[in-house]
């Protein structure tokens, strides 16, 4: 079966990752060890269904500068399509501050450099790579009317979108979150939404009714550890996490989101598309980093026969 194309819209940024014991209280110093990595969400769900075996495009604004040229270069290593790529003279890449504990747990800033300037005219000049049933892929990092203007695109291109609120803003009108096919926050975004403190596959069920009630037709939490729970206008289960050892959980929302959007373009139902997807984030902690996590299709299967998970209705 041929896959269905798949376009990612987001944000691009270069990672300063310190790898340390702990992660730091106010007015502490720790001394840890850098890495720089190629990252950015928008980013790491492309590489993510790249390392998958799929041929996806991305659209994200770059500046002119040496950072930049890297992280273009990282993504087309990937196998990630850049022809929609923006890189910008004049402008800085953007970046990340990255601190990573023993635990796996993490701490983030972001300088959001170039993804802030995405506009209206950008994200269309990019959608003419939208072919009609294409599976798109858009996060929150960059700006409000972008994001408005693409879901605005959706009657005319045909496209079946998922969208991942992060980080959460406020802002996107009742028209654009009824564009949204699968809205995918985790426990965190899922609060700044609903409201709903989400600690477990009850809580769960509770939310994700109320993100239907912003207008997508389905809602797909992601619990960490716990698994993910999904609820459309017809049905809902849980799908409990594969229980792997943690080192780095950088990357495990990009990774499950790209997985999901891989599989789904190769023709999986929805059951067996967030199965896999849940591996993949699993098999993405179990690594340092960002993009360099995402584990490869043949990676997945090899993992997956070695595993027993049950949904819980």
């Amino acid at each position: 079966m041929i896959p269905r194309p798949l376009m990612f819209f987001g944000t691009t940024n270069l990672d300063l990752c310190f790898n340390v014991d702990r992660l730091p209280t106010p007015g502490e110093t720790l001394l840890g060890t850098l890495v720089r990595n190629p990252g950015g969400k928008g980013a790491n769900q492309a590489v993510a269904a790249a390392r998958l075996g799929l041929r996806p495009y991305f659209y994200t604004r770059l500046g002119d500068d040496e950072a930049g040229r890297a992280l273009l270069r990282s993504l087309q290593e990937a196998g990630v399509r850049t022809d929609a790529v923006e890189v910008c003279p004049g402008e800085l890449s953007g970046s990340a501050m990255v601190m990573v504990g023993d635990d796996g747990a993490n701490m983030i800033v972001i300088d959001p450099g170039a993804n802030l300037k995405a506009t209206p005219a950008t994200v269309e000049k990019a959608a003419a790579f939208i072919e009609p049933g294409t599976i798109v892929v858009a996060e929150m990092g960059i700006p409000i009317a972008a994001l408005e203007r693409l879901c605005a695109l959706k009657a005319d291109r045909g496209f079946e979108l998922i969208f991942n609120p992060a980080p959460v803003r406020t802002g996107l009108s009742t028209e654009a979150w009824r564009s949204v096919d699968y809205i995918t926050p985790n426990q965190t975004e899922t609060f700044e939404l609903t409201g709903v403190e989400v600690v477990g596959f009850e809580s769960a069920a509770e939310a994700a009714l109320k993100l239907l009630e912003f207008g997508p037709k389905a809602a797909l939490i992601t619990l960490g550890a716990q698994g993910t729970y999904y609820r459309d206008g017809s049905r809902s289960f849980a799908m409990p996490a594969f229980p792997v050892k943690v080192l780095d959980t950088t990357a495990a929302g990009d990774a499950f989101n790209g997985g999901f959007a891989a599989f789904l373009a190769q023709g999986l139902p929805v059951r067996d598309a967030i199965r896999k997807a849940t591996a993949v984030a699993a098999l993405c902690v179990t690594r340092r980093g960002a993009q360099e996590s995402m584990p490869t299709a043949r990676t997945v299967d090899e993992f997956l026969n070695q595993q027993t998970v049950l949904e819980l209705e």
